[in-house]
């Protein structure tokens, strides 16, 4: 009777793994910045129409949400947070993020004359 042998398909697994095709890291982080930037150009484009007094919130609100998307990619991609040379959705979830509370803390400084 044959017998299955884990050892070997792991080895197997991470040999196919290894060796498979990966795009260019400059290619990587261009894609991933570009979609990022589409994403918060978007965002800004929906908060427009708003009244000048709650367009940084809105705003803020629509990045923090992009934030959580790009989470959802990254957690769905299964991609490494912190380990990766290139940039990755985490790094897009972050940037959404980032963007969204530096959007409201010059709300609330007064620095966009709302």
């Amino acid at each position: 009777m044959a017998t299955f042998n884990l050892n070997h398909h792991r080895t197997d697994l991470w040999r196919r793994r290894r060796h498979r095709a990966r795009a260019p890291a400059g290619a990587t982080n261009e894609s991933v910045l570009v979609s990022w930037l589409l994403t918060a150009v978007m965002c800004l484009a929906l908060a427009a129409p708003c009244p000048p007094p709650v367009l940084p919130w809105v705003a803020a609100g629509l990045l923090s949400l992009s934030g959580f998307a790009w989470l959802g990619v990254a957690l769905t991609r299964g991609e490494a947070p912190a380990t990766s040379p290139t940039l990755t959705a985490w790094d897009a979830a972050l940037l959404s993020f980032a963007a969204s509370f530096g959007l409201q803390a010059a709300a609330r400084l007064g620095l966009l004359g709302a």
